[in-house]
Order: C-alpha cells, then structure tokens, then sequence
C-alpha cells in the first residue's frame, strides 16, 4: 500500500498559491493552439533516453521533506485553454527546482495523490503510467500567495507543518508586477531556502552551479528564461500527466532549445521523465 501523509484534509482543503501575472496569461496563450514548440524533435533512441537518464541527487542527511502546494489563479481566463494550468506550470516549476537540489527531499504530491485515489476506487492505472510506489509523506508544506499592487506585487509565501496544519513560518518578498514564471518559481526556491536554514533545518550544501546561474536567489532577479521557453515547459508537463514519454522529452528539450542550459528547471524535469520511464514511481522517480 503506498504510504502518503499530509496536512490534515483532502486536496481542497490544502493552502493555496494565487497568483496573478501578466506573463503567466501569455505563457497559457502560447500554449492554447498552434504547433508543438517541439515538434522539430525527432524520436530519441533508447541509447539517447538512456543518456538522459541522470540519477536522482542523494539527499544529505537530515534534509527536511517538503512538497509544493497546489497553486490557483483567481482570473479563470489565464487559466484557460491548454491541458494544463499556468497555475499548475508554475507549481511543477517551483518542484523541479526543488528536485535539483541536495538539502531537500522534494516530495512529489500531485500525480501521487492522483494516482493514489485512482487506485483507491478500483480503476486501472492509466497506459503507460508508472507505478505508484510508495511515500514517505511530507513534513512542510509551501503554499502562498502573489498579490500585484502598482507596479509592484507582493509574493507572500507560508510552510506549514503537514501533520498539524499549522504555519511554521511565513514572510513576504517583493516583485516587479511583470515578473515571469520562472523568475518567480525560483524567488519561492530561494527564498523558501532562506527561511529553513533560519530554522536551522537545512543541511549545509553547496549549488554546484550558483556561479552561472541564481537557481535560487532570496530575492527577486530576472531569470532570462523567455516565456516561449516556459510554455514548452508547460507543454511537456501537459505531456507527462498523459504519461506520454515522448511528448513529454520532446517539450522539455524544446524548452531548453529555446532558453539554453542556465533553464535548469527543464533539465531536471527532463532527467526526471527518463527515469519514470526506465521504471521509477510516482513515490520516487529513481529507476
């Protein structure tokens, strides 16, 4: 049986991300009609998904276990029109930067939870779904919310304690109003860094590749990753909810096409869907 703890509640009870951006409309736009951004990748070979295949990073000891809250957009309309969310992209945004990183066991929550109620009424696990593993739960939950005001907006962020329910600690950072989905996927990363090392719950870690990119500022800097790149990143998470490997590689690779290596959060989710379909589980993406 998979073994799944959480905050106190079902999904609809759990805290909530609102956020509203501009960018996030367009990136939603782009990804509503027209062609794949991928379309222009061909077919990888087992030889190549295997050389995509980067093992998950080993957890330094004592690294808290935390997952990612699901994430709402007020405005219906910027929510529209693809398979997936722009707020759901952004979630999956914030998770992958999660995933790439040491001090934290990042706990995947979403196709879990999904997958485990799908079993739980006595349906067939959906073609080419891996299996559902098992969880070690959560014990922080991030949620919070993004609230524009003039130019600016305020991006205020909470962990909560997933077996209680109750707020561990909260705080809030500034943001341009314009701010992309990817700068601030990483501003939540960052900031939500600054806070469990303030805790003293982080185990020290080195970024191995904070000197070419800020995978992970505390405060808000401009990722340079296009909103063409982050649709294609939507697209693929489109894709791997359909458990469709191909499609699914073909966007994250468009993605990283399009806004190159310092796209660190497309890398990870690329390495992720080569090991889901070498065999891992939605409790762990290890093979």
């Amino acid at each position: 049986m998979p073994i799944m703890r959480g905050a106190r509640g079902d999904a609809g009870q759990q805290a909530r991300v609102t956020l509203s951006v501009a960018s996030v409309a367009v990136l939603v736009a782009s990804c509503a009609g027209g062609p794949s951004p991928s379309s222009s990748v061909p077919v990888a070979s087992e030889t190549q998904w295997r050389a995509l295949r980067r093992p998950r990073i080993d957890r330094l000891a004592d690294a808290p276990r935390v997952t990612v809250a699901e994430m709402i957009l007020l405005e219906a309309a910027w929510a529209s029109g693809g398979e997936v969310s722009a707020s759901v992209g952004l979630q999956e945004l914030i998770s992958a930067g999660l995933l790439r990183r040491a001090d934290i066991d990042f706990v995947e929550r979403r196709r879990f939870a999904a997958a485990v109620e799908r079993q739980r009424r006595g349906l067939p696990r959906r073609r080419n779904a891996p299996p559902i593993g098992t969880s070690p739960g959560a014990e922080f939950v991030l949620t919070g919310s993004w609230i524009p005001a003039g130019d600016s907006a305020a991006l205020d962020l909470r962990l909560v304690e997933a077996e209680s329910g109750g707020i561990v600690t909260s705080w809030r950072t500034l943001t341009p109003r314009q701010a992309d989905p990817t700068s601030l996927a990483r501003l939540v990363v960052g900031s939500t860094i600054g806070r469990l090392r303030e805790l003293g719950r982080l185990p020290p870690w080195t970024d191995p590749r904070a000197d070419d990119v800020a995978p992970a500022p505390v405060t808000y800097v401009a990722s340079l990753v296009s909103l063409e790149a982050a649709a294609a990143f939507v697209t693929a998470v489109a894709a791997e909810d359909r458990y469709d490997w191909e499609a699914a590689r073909r966007g994250y690779q468009s993605a990283l096409e399009t806004a190159g290596p310092t796209f660190l959060e497309a890398d990870e989710a690329l390495a992720r869907v080569a090991r889901l379909r070498a065999g891992g589980t939605l409790g762990g993406s290890e093979p």
